[in-house]
């Protein structure tokens, strides 16, 4: 009976260990050519959710099946569009920044937003006009939020941007809209930012 105990304790623990890797989620892994290839191999192979994973700054983000992504030409801009509302597609986009680049975080959120004043052109663009900000403080201990007014081309946008510094960079997650489709369109921009994680690599 001695020697039966240790192996039945082997078998049920053998058991345990293989009922929880079948309840683990399965993660799959491939290439693809173009985000529209990507949203092919998704509806193909039923994966019911995909994760931008970025090593390299250290953050990650569950993607809605919502959002239409886009190709931005630059490892250091990710995102896409939200379905249209009233024919007009809002975006949402992660532009980040080398940490190199600022002496501390105060710097860059002086250079994306605190520093701008009424009728400012910033320092990131040529074409926008600063019109207003409003400081929302911190969005769920992820980084301070903003909500920010901006006229390009005879435009007016309302925008809301989440500064977040990860170990190896700064995030400005800008998710940008009419005035008329940010009320309609800030619930999706919440659900995306509840896929949002900074991450330890």
């Amino acid at each position: 009976m001695k020697k039966l105990t240790p192996l039945l304790a082997c078998i049920l623990f053998s058991c345990f260990c293989y009922a929880q890797t079948t309840d683990s989620a399965k993660i799959k892994r491939g290439t693809f050519d173009t985000y529209d290839d990507l949203r092919a191999q998704q509806a193909k192979q039923k994966i019911e959710k995909l994760t931008y994973l970025d090593s390299t700054f250290n953050f990650q983000v569950e993607i809605p099946n919502w959002l239409s992504l886009k190709e931005t030409g630059s490892v250091y801009k990710f995102g896409g569009t939200m379905p249209a509302v009233d024919s007009i597609e809002n975006a949402i986009l992660i532009k980040i920044y080398n940490k190199a680049r600022f002496p501390s975080q105060a710097a860059f959120k002086k250079y994306i937003v605190e520093d701008l004043t009424f009728g400012q052109t910033p320092n990131w663009s040529d074409s926008h006009k600063f019109m207003g900000k409003k400081d929302l403080g911190k969005y769920k201990d992820i980084g301070d939020s903003y909500k920010v007014y901006l006229l390009r081309e005879k435009l007016m946008y309302h925008c809301e941007y989440i500064l977040v510094e990860t170990k190896s960079a700064y995030l400005w997650i800008d998710f940008t809209s009419t005035p008329g489709t940010f009320d309609k369109n800030i619930s999706k921009f919440e659900e995306f930012m509840s896929g949002f994680k900074v991450t330890n690599f």
